[in-house]
């Protein structure tokens, strides 16, 4: 019998890498109302089905080969209902394509907005990043290649193209910060990115998983791609000059 026990890592890189959209008709499926908690209206279904009877399913799998990253797509209710209907159609190889060409539309859409990112969303993303309490370490944060910092890091390649898609901002981000009147802006905006690290950091979180999680920090949980690619600016401007990540 099939149990839903999907890692937490995996649910965060899923939904990361998803733009928090559904994979078929390109619905947002993560809503952020105002003054709210984030309402999750998408769904992670299982490729090859999770139980005996469901659509696609395998017996040869393992449960956590059920559960994993690639056996998992985030739709909208209404796309669930449709491949679980017509299986004859979305088999196993038709799924991950539209998975797999997705998730490349997503990255491409995140590219094309790096280049229209202006002080505008800067803004938009900073304002809740200098409200965070100053946190002063324990320990310095020590310089690092990048390079090395990936490796210690546990870093995978996707997350190596995003910093490296993120890189393309980082002169414009420094610019940013230098051009902002209050002098002690661009300190609290590294308070609080190290707070966050080192909270997620001490809760057990690294490689993929603590990337992503600040890439939601960073952006505010936005599905707007505009503002997504200036999160990502912003964090790879502190992974480049090492106050986050080790």
């Amino acid at each position: 019998m099939g149990s839903r026990n999907i890692p937490l890592h995996v649910m965060r890189a899923l939904w990361a890498k998803s733009g928090g959209r559904c994979a078929i008709c390109k619905t947002e499926v993560v809503m952020f109302p105002k003054d709210d908690d984030p309402a999750i209206i998408g769904e992670m279904a299982h490729i090859e089905g999770l139980k005996p009877g469901s659509p696609r399913y395998n017996p040869d799998m393992t449960n956590s080969e059920r559960n994993s990253y690639g056996n998992l797509i985030v739709l909208c209710p209404t796309c669930h209902t449709k491949i679980d209907k017509d299986p004859n159609f979305y088999t196993v190889d038709k799924l991950k394509q539209i998975k797999r060409e997705h998730e490349k539309w997503v990255e491409e859409r995140l590219k094309i907005s790096m280049t229209k990112v202006t002080f505008a969303e800067l803004d938009v993303i900073t304002k809740h990043l200098i409200s965070v309490p100053l946190y002063q370490p324990k320990g310095a944060l020590t310089a690092v290649p990048p390079k090395e910092k990936m490796k210690r890091n546990n870093l995978s390649e996707e997350v190596g193209n995003l910093i490296a898609m993120g890189m393309l901002g980082v002169n414009q981000v420094r610019d940013y910060l230098n051009r902002n009147p209050d002098p002690a802006f661009a300190e609290r905006l590294r308070e609080g990115f190290v707070k966050k690290y080192v909270e997620l950091r001490d809760k057990g979180l690294n490689g993929d998983e603590l990337f992503y999680e600040l890439l939601g920090f960073a952006s505010n949980g936005s599905n707007d791609f505009s503002i997504r690619a200036a999160g990502l600016m912003v964090l790879t401007y502190f992974f480049e000059i090492c106050e986050v990540f080790e």
